[in-house]
């Protein structure tokens, strides 16, 4: 009996060491948790200053700890790092609020220079995602076509710009917004706005992935050939 090719098997996404991985968790301990912490401590009454600075001990724990398993400082820790005592540094000189809340848009502006930085290396970020989310067959042609191909190079290229794009104009927008608008309403738009420009990001990836990448790897003729094995096993 003959085994159809395998489509879907794509290893586990939180694999450790996973690249995808490491740049969520970033941006959930980074972002997503000071917002929490911050909207927490104002319901209790504590003032915006102190719940902004609050929150920075999760991300700074979190790069501490990092630090200390890995027993090295990789790029993205140390970026952190820097943006996280460059903020609290600043915002003990200038005892105001919002220069805590402009290190938001500095350490998106951290992940995406990181995400950008990848593409002078020989495994781009949008590759590590493709790899990532793809198993067997799919993941073999991925490969293949990385290897072989430069049109489908220029794919992974471009989906690596529109990640790395996207955060930094988070970053700069995040910046505007603590200066221009109420303390307390800049971390949920803030939050939004990165959510927003995420799934913008995942769509224009996407997207652009199906109409110039996919064709490259012919998956429609492995289709046929998983089809044709399925009936042979019938």
């Amino acid at each position: 009996m003959n085994r159809s090719p395998d489509l879907a098997a794509p290893e586990a996404p939180g694999r450790e060491g996973s690249p995808q991985r490491e740049i969520v968790m970033s941006l959930v301990v980074n972002a997503v948790i000071p917002i929490v912490v911050f909207y927490g401590l104002r319901v209790a009454g504590v003032d915006q200053w102190l719940a902004l600075l609050l929150g920075l001990i999760p991300p700074a724990a979190n790069t501490a700890y990092s630090v200390v398993t890995k027993r090295r400082i990789d790029m993205l820790a140390g970026l952190v790092m820097t943006a996280l005592l460059l903020s609290v540094a600043l915002s003990f000189l200038t005892g105001s609020p919002r220069t805590l809340l402009a290190r938001d848009g500095w350490v998106t502006a951290v992940v995406g220079i990181a995400i950008l930085l990848t593409l002078a290396r020989t495994t781009p970020y949008y590759l590590f995602a493709l790899r990532t989310f793809t198993g067997g067959t799919v993941r073999e042609r991925i490969d293949v076509a990385w290897r072989d191909t430069p049109a489908f190079r220029r794919v992974v290229y471009v989906g690596t710009a529109i990640w790395g794009s996207a955060l930094l104009i988070d970053a700069v927008s995040t910046v505007v917004l603590a200066y221009t608008m109420p303390i307390d309403t800049v971390p949920l738009i803030g939050a939004i706005k990165l959510v927003a420009l995420i799934l913008l990001a995942e769509v224009c990836s996407q997207v652009y992935f199906r109409q110039k990448g996919k064709p490259l790897l012919n998956l429609e003729a492995l289709e046929l050939e998983v089809e044709n094995a399925h009936k042979e096993e019938r």
